[in-house]
């Protein structure tokens, strides 16, 4: 076990230590204020708005687009990380499965702050021997963490897409044989069905430049 690691779990085991109680009016609170940081980062979820797009074109649109998010992101972060330490993880018995998803979603996205990524992802586990967490979030937040130190994913949830608009495991597979078993273990649909899904949105929302570049329908796997 890397010093790393073991300076993260150190950190996690001392904040959990430090949770306080949540009273009736701090959970109301607390979950509108997580509806709110939930709706702030789906805002720059997807792709930039059309509006954007015919003001500024393809290229700048984006670039304004992904500074928004960057900025939107940061703000969310340094109030998921003020909750976390004051609180301790928030899973379902603390502001309910809405609640939880609400407070996991900006973590997933933190891409600028693998560390604090590593930190929750050990206490998620933690969370989740206790089923007080998601199964799906853990391997969302596990194979981003992989993926962001540009390793393998054992899940596959973090996409990326070959010249024919396809889904692909971005940085490939720890495991193929099983990917199936291990997806169902975490309650993931299976890599066909969500892969397939994927692709054809991806081919949906880049209609347009797909049927210029000759493919007129999403490459599925078969």
């Amino acid at each position: 076990m890397n010093k790393t690691l073991l300076i993260l779990i150190f950190l996690t085991m001392l904040l959990s230590c430090k949770k306080e109680l949540i009273t009736a009016y701090e959970k109301k609170e607390i979950i509108t204020e997580l509806n709110a940081i939930n709706t702030a980062d789906q805002k720059y979820a997807g792709i930039p708005p059309q509006e954007l797009k015919d003001k500024y074109g393809h290229e700048k649109a984006w670039d304004i687009f992904k500074k928004q998010r960057d900025s939107i992101g940061i703000i969310n972060q340094k109030k998921i990380k003020n909750l976390y330490k004051k609180y301790g993880y928030l899973g379902y018995n603390e502001v309910g499965k809405k609640g939880s998803q609400d407070f996991w979603i900006s973590i997933q996205h933190a891409d600028n702050d693998i560390e604090f990524q590593q930190q929750i992802l050990i206490e998620l586990r933690n969370q989740i021997s206790k089923n007080n967490a998601s199964k799906v979030e853990y391997a969302m937040l596990e194979d981003r963490v992989n993926v962001n130190l540009n390793k393998k994913q054992r899940f596959g949830t973090q996409l990326t897409y070959n010249k024919f608009g396809q889904a692909i495991p971005k940085n490939g597979l720890i495991d193929t044989l099983n990917i199936e078993q291990l997806r169902k273990e975490y309650n993931l649909p299976t890599f066909r069905e969500y892969y397939n899904r994927m692709t054809t949105n991806h081919f949906e929302m880049n209609k347009q430049n797909m049927m210029e570049r000759g493919i007129t329908e999403p490459k599925l796997y078969k």
